[in-house]
């Protein structure tokens, strides 16, 4: 079944989940999260989104986003790959080191955005990594609590939320982080709603949101299959010409195969069609491309 387009709401707040490839390790020292605090500052400010919470786990991170006029997706390659190209530079290895797409669930504020830093912070415990959240210093826990908060960390919007001043939402904070959330709200905020996990929300406000969607995908055409290409080729540093050499490269295997599951998800192009474009088998495009799916899930 081809997944459902990315829903862009300019303002909407989001939970990001990003892994590792194969839920390997994505750092190894406090270098590395140093680095992707750096290279998420950049990427914050170039794409004009806000963090409002984050966890940096060994392999995988959690973000409560709020993005801006740019969509999601673009912050998100800009990051992604800056710093996978960094991290392989240092290891000395290629390969893909994240899952080809990151999860991201628009979340309704006033009901769900509490609750979304709560998760987000309490990741370590859960997955037993400390027994207290003082412990763990890879968490925007410590800036909730009062204690230096990043320039890139939008504090203030969740703060006034618990309180009216700055010693009332600490308080209200560490009362509300300690109060156990039902498995209900858990669940949504892994996977999103039962009719929708791209969302998590009243019925109301999900209806809204996916009428929203479907009037801008309306007025948005799909990319040609050229602008496609050229994307992807962009993303990943190489050239159509590449994909189309003799070489059998499992990276480029993996690039034409993602191509073609853009492509036939948005209804830019038949498999066919894209095979015929790299000189490729049919069958062996299809077998690379359902990896990939089945990598991707």
């Amino acid at each position: 079944m081809p997944r459902k387009p990315r829903i862009h709401v300019p303002g909407g707040f989001y939970h990001v989940i990003l892994r590792g490839n194969g839920r390997q390790a994505i750092f190894f020292d406090s270098t590395d999260r140093q680095t992707w605090e750096d290279l998420l500052q950049a990427s914050l400010h170039r794409y004009e989104h806000r963090l409002h919470a984050y966890c940096w786990m060994t392999n995988h991170i959690h973000m409560a986003v709020q993005a801006g006029t740019e969509p999601l997706a673009r912050f998100m390659s800009h990051l992604a790959s800056r710093y996978a190209r960094y991290l392989n530079r240092k290891l000395r290895r290629p390969g893909h080191l994240f899952e080809r797409r990151y999860r991201a669930i628009l979340v309704q504020a006033d009901s769900y955005l509490q609750e979304l830093v709560r998760y987000i912070h309490l990741n370590p415990v859960r997955a037993r990594m400390v027994d207290d959240l003082a412990d763990y210093v890879w968490s925007s826990h410590h800036a909730y609590l009062g204690k230096t908060c990043p320039s890139w960390l939008t504090r203030d919007y969740l703060w006034q939320q618990f309180g009216s001043n700055e010693q009332q939402a600490r308080t209200r904070y560490r009362e509300f982080l300690n109060q156990l959330p039902s498995g209900a709200t858990l669940a949504a905020l892994r996977q999103g709603t039962a009719t929708d996990d791209r969302l998590i929300g009243d019925d109301a406000w999900t209806q809204n949101v996916l009428n929203q969607a479907l009037a801008a995908q309306a007025t948005q055409p799909a990319p040609t299959l050229d602008e496609l290409i050229i994307e992807v080729c962009q993303r990943h540093q190489v050239s159509e010409a590449m994909l189309a050499s003799r070489s059998r490269s499992r990276k480029h295997a993996t690039i034409r195969a993602e191509i073609a599951l853009q492509a036939t998800e948005q209804n830019i192009a038949t498999l066919s069609e894209i095979a015929r474009r790299f000189g490729r088998a049919h069958s062996g495009l299809s077998r690379t491309l359902n990896r990939l799916r089945d990598q991707s899930r």
